[in-house]
């Protein structure tokens, strides 16, 4: 059960990673496909990171293993320093300006490697039950 949650955490960020590049694309437009894919990009980064620790969670408790604290800790940092880049946006386009090019795949890269840092935690803690 544990591999499946892995598994798809990593379909969740990648499909966030392509979501944040179709946002990217549309930022321009000011269309409605814009605002979905960026918000659903965040659901799925959510997702992912939630998944991926809750996995490595279960199988550290399981296995009464340590799993890599190093890896957790550089995954919530990177995950809140992504929240909070995120979060400018609002900032960044309340009085009108136009949010400048690259910043939201810059955001899209700092949620993946987020949560990439999770899900190679979750695998590791995995890996290690052998």
């Amino acid at each position: 059960m544990a591999k499946l949650r892995i598994i798809l955490s990593s379909v969740f960020a990648i499909a966030g990673y392509f979501l944040g590049l179709v946002a990217e694309a549309t930022h321009g437009a000011d269309s409605a496909i814009n605002m979905a894919s960026c918000f659903i990009k965040i659901l799925c980064y959510i997702i992912a990171v939630s998944l991926a620790h809750s996995a490595s969670k279960t199988i550290r408790k399981e296995m009464n293993v340590i799993g890599n604290p190093g890896l957790r800790f550089a995954g919530w940092i990177t995950f809140a320093v992504a929240i909070g880049h995120f979060m400018t946006f609002f900032i960044w386009t309340a009085d009108g300006s136009r949010l400048p090019d690259g910043q939201i795949t810059i955001d899209s890269a700092m949620f993946f490697i987020a949560s990439m840092f999770m899900i190679s935690e979750a695998w590791n803690s995995y890996s290690s039950k052998d």
